[in-house]
């Protein structure tokens, strides 16, 4: 009888973990992500209006001058980076592979690359880097300037 008892309640304890691991309804409920940045708010308005990128022109990989006109319409993933650099800028560069390769196909979505070694960082240099990547589409634009 004792077995009884004791595998009826083992079922009960066991039961009672996992109705107690169930998500709730609360754990589900949308929570806004904070805005991080500056921002200001229209006083004519009221609406809230976030930092813009200010125009820019840049020289690509393929000698070309890439501005912010290329990107209109677009979402963009940009990072920034230096050719020789040996320890963070692979790991991103994996992870800009990744969205590379994803979204090959989407004209929704571009990559953007800036060098921050503008000395070392041509063209050319711009150039070979994007290919030992496997990068030979408009969709990735390595610049310089």
């Amino acid at each position: 009888m004792t077995r009884i008892y004791f595998l009826l309640a083992s079922l009960l304890g066991v039961a009672l973990l996992c109705w107690n691991c169930q998500p709730t309804a609360s754990s589900h409920s949308a929570e806004k992500l904070p805005y991080l940045g500056f921002h200001q708010v229209d006083e004519t308005t009221g609406d809230t209006i976030y930092h813009q990128i200010r125009d820019f022109a840049f020289i690509d990989q393929d000698s070309q001058l890439i501005t912010n006109e290329y990107f209109a319409g677009k979402a963009y993933v940009a990072d920034f980076f230096f050719t020789s650099c040996p320890t963070i800028c692979p790991k991103v560069k994996q992870q800009m592979l990744r969205i590379y390769d994803r979204y090959r196909d989407d004209d929704r979505l571009l990559l953007l690359s800036h060098t921050i070694d503008v000395k070392r960082d041509t063209v050319p240099k711009l150039k070979r880097y994007a290919q030992g990547l496997g990068v030979d589409s408009p969709k990735w634009r390595f610049v310089t300037g």
